[in-house]
């Protein structure tokens, strides 16, 4: 629930006022604004009432006898048990709010209440004794948090990144490894944002600050719990995480207002939506993407409405089908405001119609499947780094084989896998990782890009998927790859546009599959449970079988996708010759003309797999025009702007823990 926005230094109310306004759609139901001027101190709230709907919850909120100022966006599960924790201790508060117990329960522990949360949040607390600010993002990033260092000292931080941009002072110049990060992943990795001097809070950290400056902390790569499961064989295993499914799912169900589901027909929104009616919380509707005359299966997709209608007359849940065309160009303007990065995947849109459709049938949460295969091993990729790890001697043989292939089988989703599995597999294992994310491979990245920006981009930039796989060196493949799906694709891609898309139209999205309880104990089960060669997520299918039809525990994975490649060749390809044979477009000075034209044609002629990088470009320059040329239509980006050595860079590189 919610949007949050604030400053520390030399800002004013107005300011902050209108950093509100730009994040009103993430709480239509109220508006809070509290600053202490003698401490420099903003605090800004939007509020999207879900828990205790009354003005007694409202917020800036007061606690501990005005010591603290809090503002809080998400949901605390387990807020009344915390709640009877420190009613013992003493303490008062509103016991009907999640947010109530955040200023109490940081008095009594300090920074680590933060591991006795079971919940989605970002949050902000003003101490007023210490004169101290402290921020903090839940442990898998579900809530986003995005901050930068003022001018002059302090830190200024929001929901979203447009909050920031259009704070006075705050520098605009462009980060060219986030841009080519976005066109190689679809996303950035880590903190980085398309702005070289304004950062993303990363998972599971916090952030504590003073005027003389701040700290990044991180509070939740050593909080896992160990779960107990030697001694256990398959079925005991099994058996254990069905029960766990369904506590974690009633525990999510908390709310003072209507819910429902995304039900798309696959394993994993179908799981949480049969929990729901086993636990007796029936949603009040659910909710299926279906395309209007799109011929998915030419793209590799399946039609989800079919399973989705299957699933529901199964439970006896309401569907309703919430039909899509093409998107437009109008389409792509609304895709880059509404997500703050230009991310080339139009399963935001989707989010978006579906939350936009709950929203005017009063449903105000939305449960989802989102971590089940980040979790779990739910994707192809998984499925290759387990052939890898499997077979390490026969690569040789399997390249060659899968080029063969490749070779003979005409164009289509079966030719593009098979060159993909090949791409990947050719190296070491720290390759393979890395290709496996790359939806553009960086040397076709390169290509399009102006060599003023190629020549930026080799000054020594640690690549974040890089580091954590340092980090991760001596586990299984298989396991290593979870951890790049869990500290990259998942917060920085989708985590990032299921909440945005949602909260676009104030409607809060709930992920019960990324729940501590079942990472911990995905974490415990070993790998060879969770993927084999043949199936995806194998111990988590088993543990919910008994409720689901057999066809959608064997339907072919196909994710929350769009046909992409038949839309660049044909419903958006004027839209995009318009963005790359515009004038702003070649001004600017970020892309080779001539290349990316060349990987254009090629594409519409079908002798290039490109369209998602040609949309990714395209999307660059839409939210420079929205973002950047909008805030100052005079100063456009410079290719010579520096890359590296901000204050903000120094003082976070300095000062992370």
């Amino acid at each position: 629930m919610c949007g949050i926005a604030g400053y520390l230094g030399p800002l004013t109310p107005e300011i902050l006022r209108g950093m509100a306004a730009s994040i009103a759609h993430r709480g239509p139901d109220g508006e809070g604004i509290w600053a202490d001027a003698a401490a420099g101190i903003g605090l800004a709230h939007r509020r999207l009432s879900i828990i205790d709907p009354t003005s007694a919850a409202a917020q800036p909120m007061a606690s501990c006898g005005g010591r603290y100022q809090t503002i809080f966006n998400g949901e605390i599960y387990n807020f009344r048990v915390l709640g009877e924790e420190l009613r013992r201790h003493g303490y008062s508060f509103n016991v009907n709010s999640d947010t109530a117990i955040i200023g109490p329960l940081y008095d009594l522990h300090g920074a680590s209440m933060l591991k006795k949360l079971s919940g989605i949040f970002a949050f902000a607390l003003w101490d007023r004794e210490k004169r101290e600010l402290f921020a903090a993002r839940d442990g898998f990033g579900v809530k986003p948090l995005y901050y930068t260092e003022l001018l002059g000292g302090g830190v200024v931080f929001a929901s979203e990144l447009k909050a920031l941009i259009s704070v006075p002072g705050v520098d605009v110049s462009l980060d060219f490894k986030a841009l080519s990060d976005y066109l190689t992943y679809l996303w950035s990795p880590g903190e980085r944002t398309l702005l070289r001097e304004v950062r993303k809070l990363p998972p599971g950290h916090f952030l504590r600050a003073d005027r003389s400056g701040f700290l990044i902390t991180d509070w939740h790569e050593r909080a896992a719990s160990p779960i107990a499961l030697r001694g256990l064989n398959a079925h005991d295993l099994v058996s254990r995480l069905g029960e766990l499914v369904d506590e974690v799912v009633a525990d999510q169900c908390l709310s003072d207002v209507p819910i429902g589901a995304f039900l798309s027909g696959g394993v994993d929104s179908s799981a949480v939506v049969a929990s729901m009616v086993a636990t007796g919380h029936t949603p009040r509707q659910t909710y299926c993407i279906g395309f209007d005359g799109e011929g998915m299966t030419g793209e590799g997709f399946d039609d989800d409405l079919v399973h989705a209608r299957e699933v529901a007359r199964r439970l006896g849940v309401p569907l309703t089908p919430v039909i899509v065309g093409p998107p437009t160009g109008d389409d792509l303007e609304t895709l880059v405001y509404m997500l703050d990065e230009p991310e080339a995947d139009p399963a935001a849109l989707y989010v978006a119609a579906i939350a936009e459709a709950a929203r005017v049938d009063g449903v105000k949460v939305l449960l989802g499947g989102v971590g089940g295969d980040d979790v779990f091993s739910g994707y192809r990729r998984h499925k290759a780094a387990a052939l890898r790890a499997r077979t390490p001697k026969g690569m040789g043989q399997i390249l060659r084989s899968l080029f063969d292939a490749a070779a003979t089988i005409r164009a289509g989703p079966l030719k593009r896998r098979l060159a993909k599995l090949s791409y990947m597999l050719d190296g070491g294992d720290e390759a393979f990782l890395i290709k496996a994310f790359e939806f553009n491979p960086r040397s076709t990245v390169a290509e399009c890009l102006n060599s003023d920006v190629r020549a930026q981009l080799t000054a020594g930039v640690v690549d974040w998927l890089e580091a954590r796989c340092e980090r991760s060196k001596g586990r299984p493949l298989v396991e290593r790859m979870l951890d790049l799906e869990m500290h990259g694709f998942l917060p920085d891609h989708n985590l990032n546009y299921t909440d945005k898309a949602g909260m676009a139209h104030g409607v809060e999205v709930r992920v019960p599959l990324l729940d501590q309880r079942l990472v911990d104990f995905a974490g415990a089960v070993p790998w060879r449970l969770k993927t084999t060669l043949t199936e995806e997520k194998w111990i988590f299918k088993q543990a919910v079988a008994a409720r689901l039809p057999r066809s959608v525990l064997t339907r072919k994975k196909t994710g929350f996708g769009a046909p992409v490649r038949s839309w660049v060749a044909g419903r958006l390809r004027n839209v995009i010759e318009d963005v790359i044979h515009s004038r702003s477009f070649r001004d600017r000075g970020l892309f080779d003309l001539v290349a990316v034209k060349r990987v254009l044609n090629e594409t519409i002629e079908g002798r290039r797999d490109g369209a998602y990088l040609i949309l990714a470009i395209t999307l660059v320059e839409l939210w420079l025009r929205r973002f950047i040329d909008e805030k100052d239509s005079s100063n456009r980006i410079a290719i010579s702007a520096r890359l590296e050595g901000s204050a903000l860079a120094a003082s976070y590189t300095n000062r992370h823990e």
